[in-house]
Protein backbone atom coordinates (compact mmCIF):
# COMPACT_ATOMS: atom_id res chain seq x y z
CA UNK A 1 0.00 0.00 0.00
CA UNK A 2 2.91 2.28 0.70
CA UNK A 3 3.79 1.86 -3.38
CA UNK A 4 0.47 3.35 -4.01
CA UNK A 5 0.70 6.38 -2.10
CA UNK A 6 3.02 8.44 -4.82
CA UNK A 7 0.67 6.30 -7.56
CA UNK A 8 -2.20 8.47 -6.17
CA UNK A 9 -0.21 12.03 -5.66
CA UNK A 10 0.82 11.52 -9.57
CA UNK A 11 -2.07 12.87 -11.01
CA UNK A 12 -1.91 16.13 -8.84
CA UNK A 13 1.55 16.81 -9.61
CA UNK A 14 0.87 16.23 -13.54
CA UNK A 15 -1.81 18.79 -12.89
CA UNK A 16 0.46 21.47 -11.40
CA UNK A 17 2.68 21.19 -14.21
CA UNK A 18 -0.09 21.40 -16.55
CA UNK A 19 -0.96 24.93 -14.92
CA UNK A 20 2.78 26.16 -14.21
CA UNK A 21 3.14 25.59 -18.24
CA UNK A 22 -0.22 27.14 -18.61
CA UNK A 23 0.84 30.36 -16.70
CA UNK A 24 4.33 31.13 -18.52
CA UNK A 25 2.60 30.37 -21.66
CA UNK A 26 0.55 33.34 -20.72
CA UNK A 27 3.49 35.19 -19.45
CA UNK A 28 5.28 34.79 -22.91
CA UNK A 29 2.57 36.14 -24.71
CA UNK A 30 1.18 39.08 -22.88
CA UNK A 31 3.64 41.99 -21.99
CA UNK A 32 3.19 43.29 -18.54
CA UNK A 33 4.53 46.34 -19.03
CA UNK A 34 2.47 47.53 -22.03
CA UNK A 35 -0.89 45.01 -21.05
CA UNK A 36 -0.55 44.27 -25.36
CA UNK A 37 -0.28 40.79 -26.84
CA UNK A 38 3.18 40.48 -28.06
CA UNK A 39 2.45 37.27 -30.67
CA UNK A 40 -1.34 37.55 -30.01
CA UNK A 41 -1.90 41.72 -31.53
CA UNK A 42 -3.03 41.31 -34.97
CA UNK A 43 -2.19 44.91 -35.77
CA UNK A 44 1.05 46.30 -36.33
CA UNK A 45 1.59 49.77 -34.30
CA UNK A 46 3.60 52.14 -35.84
CA UNK A 47 5.69 54.46 -34.05
CA UNK A 48 5.18 58.40 -34.04
CA UNK A 49 8.10 58.44 -36.49
CA UNK A 50 7.09 55.68 -38.63
CA UNK A 51 4.08 57.47 -38.82
CA UNK A 52 5.25 60.80 -39.88
CA UNK A 53 7.61 59.12 -42.61
CA UNK A 54 4.67 57.61 -44.10
CA UNK A 55 2.92 60.67 -44.46
CA UNK A 56 5.39 62.33 -47.27
CA UNK A 57 4.83 60.22 -49.92
CA UNK A 58 1.17 60.53 -49.80
CA UNK A 59 0.88 64.11 -50.38
CA UNK A 60 4.14 64.26 -52.32
CA UNK A 61 2.12 61.73 -54.85
CA UNK A 62 -1.74 63.88 -54.08
CA UNK A 63 0.51 67.22 -55.21
CA UNK A 64 1.69 65.23 -58.10
CA UNK A 65 -2.00 63.77 -59.49
CA UNK A 66 -3.66 65.05 -62.62
CA UNK A 67 -5.92 67.89 -62.16
CA UNK A 68 -9.84 67.56 -61.92
CA UNK A 69 -11.33 68.26 -65.59
CA UNK A 70 -13.27 71.55 -65.66
CA UNK A 71 -16.96 71.55 -65.51
CA UNK A 72 -18.22 73.96 -68.45
CA UNK A 73 -21.64 72.83 -68.58
CA UNK A 74 -22.96 71.46 -65.29
CA UNK A 75 -25.82 69.64 -66.23
CA UNK A 76 -27.78 66.57 -64.51
CA UNK A 77 -25.14 64.07 -66.83
CA UNK A 78 -22.35 66.15 -65.36
CA UNK A 79 -23.09 67.32 -62.13
CA UNK A 80 -21.27 69.07 -59.40
CA UNK A 81 -21.42 67.97 -55.67
CA UNK A 82 -19.90 70.59 -53.18
CA UNK A 83 -19.03 68.44 -49.92
CA UNK A 84 -20.02 71.15 -46.88
CA UNK A 85 -17.20 70.29 -44.19
CA UNK A 86 -18.84 71.55 -41.12
CA UNK A 87 -17.89 74.97 -39.81
CA UNK A 88 -15.89 75.94 -42.60
CA UNK A 89 -17.98 78.41 -43.66
CA UNK A 90 -20.35 76.24 -46.17
CA UNK A 91 -23.99 77.85 -45.57
CA UNK A 92 -22.14 81.10 -47.59
CA UNK A 93 -21.04 78.56 -49.69
CA UNK A 94 -24.22 76.89 -50.09
CA UNK A 95 -26.14 80.23 -50.04
CA UNK A 96 -23.76 81.59 -53.36
CA UNK A 97 -24.34 78.18 -54.94
CA UNK A 98 -27.96 78.55 -54.87
CA UNK A 99 -28.08 82.04 -55.99
CA UNK A 100 -25.50 81.30 -59.11
CA UNK A 101 -27.83 78.40 -60.09
CA UNK A 102 -30.71 80.44 -60.05
CA UNK A 103 -29.15 83.07 -62.03
CA UNK A 104 -27.86 80.09 -64.55
CA UNK A 105 -30.89 78.28 -64.70
CA UNK A 106 -29.85 74.81 -63.42
CA UNK A 107 -31.30 72.71 -61.24
CA UNK A 108 -29.66 71.98 -58.05
CA UNK A 109 -30.03 69.84 -54.35
CA UNK A 110 -29.19 71.94 -51.67
CA UNK A 111 -29.41 71.10 -47.98
CA UNK A 112 -31.62 73.94 -45.91
CA UNK A 113 -32.82 75.90 -49.08
CA UNK A 114 -36.34 75.55 -51.07
CA UNK A 115 -37.51 72.73 -48.35
CA UNK A 116 -34.57 70.47 -48.36
CA UNK A 117 -33.95 69.93 -44.90
CA UNK A 118 -30.65 70.84 -43.09
CA UNK A 119 -30.63 67.55 -41.62
CA UNK A 120 -29.85 65.04 -44.80
CA UNK A 121 -27.05 63.45 -46.25
CA UNK A 122 -28.21 61.26 -48.94
CA UNK A 123 -29.45 62.88 -52.58
CA UNK A 124 -31.29 59.71 -53.45
CA UNK A 125 -33.61 59.99 -56.57
CA UNK A 126 -32.85 64.09 -56.94
CA UNK A 127 -31.68 64.07 -59.98
CA UNK A 128 -29.68 67.74 -60.36
CA UNK A 129 -27.05 70.10 -61.84
CA UNK A 130 -25.50 70.57 -58.73
CA UNK A 131 -25.70 68.88 -55.04
CA UNK A 132 -24.60 70.87 -51.82
CA UNK A 133 -24.65 69.83 -48.29
CA UNK A 134 -23.03 67.43 -45.32
CA UNK A 135 -22.68 64.85 -47.80
CA UNK A 136 -20.07 62.29 -47.49
CA UNK A 137 -17.78 60.92 -50.02
CA UNK A 138 -19.74 58.15 -51.95
CA UNK A 139 -23.11 59.93 -52.49
CA UNK A 140 -22.11 60.19 -56.18
CA UNK A 141 -23.19 56.59 -55.90
CA UNK A 142 -26.75 57.69 -56.88
CA UNK A 143 -25.72 59.02 -60.12
CA UNK A 144 -25.41 55.85 -61.28
CA UNK A 145 -29.33 55.07 -61.17
CA UNK A 146 -29.13 56.68 -64.41
CA UNK A 147 -26.73 54.66 -66.16
CA UNK A 148 -27.88 53.83 -69.18
CA UNK A 149 -26.03 50.70 -71.44
CA UNK A 150 -25.19 51.41 -75.41
CA UNK A 151 -25.82 47.66 -76.90
CA UNK A 152 -23.83 49.51 -79.82
CA UNK A 153 -20.53 49.63 -78.42
CA UNK A 154 -21.30 47.60 -75.23
CA UNK A 155 -20.81 50.26 -72.66
CA UNK A 156 -22.37 52.13 -69.92
CA UNK A 157 -22.94 55.94 -69.43
CA UNK A 158 -22.38 56.45 -66.22
CA UNK A 159 -23.34 60.04 -64.84
CA UNK A 160 -21.05 59.32 -61.72
CA UNK A 161 -17.98 59.35 -63.70
CA UNK A 162 -18.72 62.66 -65.04
CA UNK A 163 -19.43 64.24 -61.48
CA UNK A 164 -17.27 67.03 -60.31
CA UNK A 165 -16.20 68.01 -57.05
CA UNK A 166 -15.54 71.07 -54.61
CA UNK A 167 -15.11 71.22 -50.90
CA UNK A 168 -13.75 74.09 -48.57
CA UNK A 169 -11.24 73.91 -45.98
CA UNK A 170 -10.10 75.70 -42.73
CA UNK A 171 -7.21 76.15 -40.39
CA UNK A 172 -8.05 73.18 -37.91
CA UNK A 173 -8.00 75.13 -34.45
CA UNK A 174 -10.20 77.50 -35.89
CA UNK A 175 -12.70 75.43 -37.07
CA UNK A 176 -12.12 73.12 -33.60
CA UNK A 177 -12.95 76.22 -31.80
CA UNK A 178 -15.92 77.77 -33.75
CA UNK A 179 -17.92 74.08 -33.46
CA UNK A 180 -17.21 73.66 -30.15
CA UNK A 181 -18.98 77.40 -28.95
CA UNK A 182 -21.58 76.57 -31.74
CA UNK A 183 -22.24 72.94 -32.10
CA UNK A 184 -21.47 71.99 -28.29
CA UNK A 185 -22.35 75.31 -26.10
CA UNK A 186 -24.81 77.22 -28.31
CA UNK A 187 -26.97 74.40 -29.77
CA UNK A 188 -26.69 71.94 -26.54
CA UNK A 189 -27.16 74.94 -24.62
CA UNK A 190 -23.96 73.86 -22.06
CA UNK A 191 -24.89 76.58 -19.37
CA UNK A 192 -22.40 75.69 -16.79
CA UNK A 193 -20.11 78.17 -16.33
CA UNK A 194 -17.35 76.01 -16.72
CA UNK A 195 -17.55 74.59 -19.79
CA UNK A 196 -18.71 77.41 -21.80
CA UNK A 197 -15.47 78.39 -21.98
CA UNK A 198 -12.46 76.04 -23.19
CA UNK A 199 -9.58 77.55 -21.58
CA UNK A 200 -11.08 76.30 -18.33
CA UNK A 201 -11.36 73.24 -18.77
CA UNK A 202 -8.21 70.49 -17.99
CA UNK A 203 -6.47 69.20 -20.37
CA UNK A 204 -7.99 65.59 -20.13
CA UNK A 205 -11.41 67.62 -19.79
CA UNK A 206 -10.75 69.24 -23.24
CA UNK A 207 -9.59 65.86 -25.03
CA UNK A 208 -12.95 64.00 -23.67
CA UNK A 209 -15.20 66.91 -24.70
CA UNK A 210 -13.97 66.47 -28.61
CA UNK A 211 -13.17 62.59 -28.61
CA UNK A 212 -16.49 61.90 -26.48
CA UNK A 213 -19.01 65.14 -27.72
CA UNK A 214 -21.46 64.79 -30.03
CA UNK A 215 -23.97 67.37 -31.66
CA UNK A 216 -27.65 67.70 -31.72
CA UNK A 217 -27.09 65.80 -35.17
CA UNK A 218 -24.98 62.60 -33.37
CA UNK A 219 -21.90 64.14 -35.15
CA UNK A 220 -18.74 64.55 -33.30
CA UNK A 221 -16.16 67.98 -34.28
CA UNK A 222 -12.99 66.44 -34.48
CA UNK A 223 -11.32 65.40 -38.46
CA UNK A 224 -14.35 66.32 -40.60
CA UNK A 225 -12.10 66.31 -43.82
CA UNK A 226 -11.79 62.63 -42.77
CA UNK A 227 -15.23 62.41 -42.05
CA UNK A 228 -16.76 64.25 -45.56
CA UNK A 229 -14.38 62.49 -47.99
CA UNK A 230 -12.61 59.52 -46.65
CA UNK A 231 -15.05 57.31 -46.58
CA UNK A 232 -15.39 56.78 -43.28
CA UNK A 233 -18.34 56.66 -41.19
CA UNK A 234 -18.22 55.36 -38.15
CA UNK A 235 -17.88 58.39 -35.33
CA UNK A 236 -15.60 56.19 -32.79
CA UNK A 237 -13.50 55.44 -35.90
CA UNK A 238 -12.83 59.14 -36.71
CA UNK A 239 -12.33 60.48 -32.93
CA UNK A 240 -9.58 57.57 -33.02
CA UNK A 241 -7.74 59.53 -35.79
CA UNK A 242 -6.94 62.13 -32.71
CA UNK A 243 -6.04 59.17 -30.16
CA UNK A 244 -1.84 59.27 -29.70
CA UNK A 245 0.39 57.91 -32.69
CA UNK A 246 0.93 55.17 -30.94
CA UNK A 247 -2.29 53.36 -30.58
CA UNK A 248 -3.72 54.65 -34.08
CA UNK A 249 -2.51 51.37 -35.72
CA UNK A 250 -3.10 51.79 -39.67
CA UNK A 251 -5.89 53.91 -39.35
CA UNK A 252 -4.78 57.13 -39.70
CA UNK A 253 -2.70 55.97 -42.17
CA UNK A 254 -4.81 54.42 -44.45
CA UNK A 255 -7.89 57.82 -43.54
CA UNK A 256 -5.18 60.36 -45.01
CA UNK A 257 -4.90 57.80 -48.38
CA UNK A 258 -8.01 57.27 -49.42
CA UNK A 259 -8.99 60.97 -48.32
CA UNK A 260 -6.01 62.34 -50.39
CA UNK A 261 -6.75 59.91 -53.15
CA UNK A 262 -10.50 61.31 -53.02
CA UNK A 263 -9.10 64.71 -52.79
CA UNK A 264 -7.13 64.91 -55.90
CA UNK A 265 -10.28 64.99 -58.41
CA UNK A 266 -12.28 68.10 -56.44
CA UNK A 267 -11.12 72.09 -56.29
CA UNK A 268 -10.42 72.40 -52.66
CA UNK A 269 -10.75 75.88 -51.59
CA UNK A 270 -9.15 77.43 -48.27
CA UNK A 271 -11.72 79.75 -46.22
CA UNK A 272 -8.00 82.02 -45.19
CA UNK A 273 -7.32 82.51 -48.82
CA UNK A 274 -9.60 84.50 -51.11
CA UNK A 275 -8.24 83.15 -54.05
CA UNK A 276 -9.69 80.01 -53.71
CA UNK A 277 -12.87 81.88 -55.55
CA UNK A 278 -10.41 82.03 -58.34
CA UNK A 279 -10.67 78.15 -58.89
CA UNK A 280 -14.68 78.06 -58.48
CA UNK A 281 -14.48 81.34 -61.29
CA UNK A 282 -12.11 78.90 -63.28
CA UNK A 283 -13.50 75.20 -63.15
CA UNK A 284 -17.68 75.93 -62.79
CA UNK A 285 -17.67 79.86 -64.98
CA UNK A 286 -21.53 79.07 -64.88
CA UNK A 287 -20.90 79.92 -60.89
CA UNK A 288 -18.49 82.45 -61.49
CA UNK A 289 -21.05 85.57 -60.59
CA UNK A 290 -21.84 84.36 -57.26
CA UNK A 291 -18.18 83.92 -55.89
CA UNK A 292 -16.35 87.00 -57.06
CA UNK A 293 -16.50 87.54 -52.89
CA UNK A 294 -17.79 85.38 -49.99
CA UNK A 295 -19.76 86.90 -47.82
CA UNK A 296 -19.42 84.44 -44.81
CA UNK A 297 -22.54 83.91 -42.91
CA UNK A 298 -21.93 83.97 -39.08
CA UNK A 299 -24.02 82.26 -36.84
CA UNK A 300 -22.48 81.43 -33.56
CA UNK A 301 -23.55 83.69 -30.65
CA UNK A 302 -21.92 82.40 -27.65
CA UNK A 303 -19.12 84.14 -26.30
CA UNK A 304 -15.71 82.65 -26.60
CA UNK A 305 -13.12 83.03 -24.21
CA UNK A 306 -9.84 84.32 -25.91
CA UNK A 307 -7.75 81.33 -26.99
CA UNK A 308 -4.64 80.46 -24.88
CA UNK A 309 -1.05 78.87 -25.61
CA UNK A 310 -2.40 75.63 -23.88
CA UNK A 311 -5.99 75.42 -25.06
CA UNK A 312 -4.42 76.31 -28.76
CA UNK A 313 -1.51 72.77 -28.27
CA UNK A 314 -4.71 70.85 -27.16
CA UNK A 315 -6.57 71.53 -30.48
CA UNK A 316 -3.78 71.26 -32.29
CA UNK A 317 -3.08 67.83 -30.79
CA UNK A 318 -5.88 66.39 -31.70
CA UNK A 319 -6.48 67.77 -35.02
CA UNK A 320 -2.76 66.50 -36.05
CA UNK A 321 -4.70 64.55 -38.54
CA UNK A 322 -6.71 67.41 -39.91
CA UNK A 323 -3.73 69.85 -39.99
CA UNK A 324 -1.70 67.48 -42.62
CA UNK A 325 -4.97 67.79 -45.03
CA UNK A 326 -5.11 71.19 -44.38
CA UNK A 327 -1.60 72.00 -45.05
CA UNK A 328 -2.20 68.78 -48.47
CA UNK A 329 -5.20 71.26 -49.63
CA UNK A 330 -3.02 74.91 -49.10
CA UNK A 331 -0.43 73.21 -51.36
CA UNK A 332 -2.56 71.93 -54.18
CA UNK A 333 -4.08 75.15 -54.27
CA UNK A 334 -1.04 76.74 -55.09
CA UNK A 335 -1.07 74.66 -57.88
CA UNK A 336 -4.17 74.85 -59.27
CA UNK A 337 -3.92 78.36 -59.25
CA UNK A 338 -0.20 78.32 -61.07
CA UNK A 339 -2.02 76.96 -64.40
CA UNK A 340 -4.84 79.76 -64.00
CA UNK A 341 -4.00 82.54 -66.44
CA UNK A 342 -4.12 85.94 -65.31
CA UNK A 343 -7.23 87.27 -63.62
CA UNK A 344 -7.99 89.86 -66.88
CA UNK A 345 -7.75 87.37 -69.16
CA UNK A 346 -10.40 84.75 -67.16
CA UNK A 347 -12.65 87.08 -67.34
CA UNK A 348 -13.24 87.72 -70.79
CA UNK A 349 -15.19 84.25 -71.47
CA UNK A 350 -17.13 84.84 -68.83
CA UNK A 351 -18.09 88.21 -70.44
CA UNK A 352 -18.70 86.52 -73.57
CA UNK A 353 -20.53 83.98 -72.41
CA UNK A 354 -23.08 86.61 -70.33
CA UNK A 355 -23.38 88.72 -73.78
CA UNK A 356 -24.01 85.44 -75.61
CA UNK A 357 -27.10 84.89 -73.10
CA UNK A 358 -28.36 88.42 -73.47
CA UNK A 359 -28.26 88.15 -77.41
CA UNK A 360 -30.35 85.11 -76.73
CA UNK A 361 -32.69 86.39 -74.16
CA UNK A 362 -33.22 89.41 -77.30
CA UNK A 363 -33.65 86.87 -79.68
CA UNK A 364 -36.23 85.14 -77.57
CA UNK A 365 -38.12 88.34 -76.68
CA UNK A 366 -38.20 89.58 -80.26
Amino acid sequence: MERGKPRSARPMLGFMLAFATVLLICRALFSYNTGAASYAAPEYQPSSAELTSAVPPLVEAFLASPLPPRNLNLSEDAPLFFFHQRKTAGSSMRKAIVEAAKAANLSYFVSCHDGVPCDLYHVGTNFSAIYAGHFVWGEQRELSRRSVFDPATGTWHNPRHNASCLTMFRDPVSRLESCYYYRFVQERRISHHHYRCMNLLTTPELRSMFINGRTKWGRGCLNEPFRILSGLTDELDLASLSSSPSTQGSLLTSALSLTLSHLSGCVPLVLEDPRSLRLVRHWFPQLAPAFVELQQVRKTKAVRCPMTDRTRGVLEDLGAGERMLYDAAKRRLEVMLATLPPEEEEQQPQQQLEQDEGREESTTAA
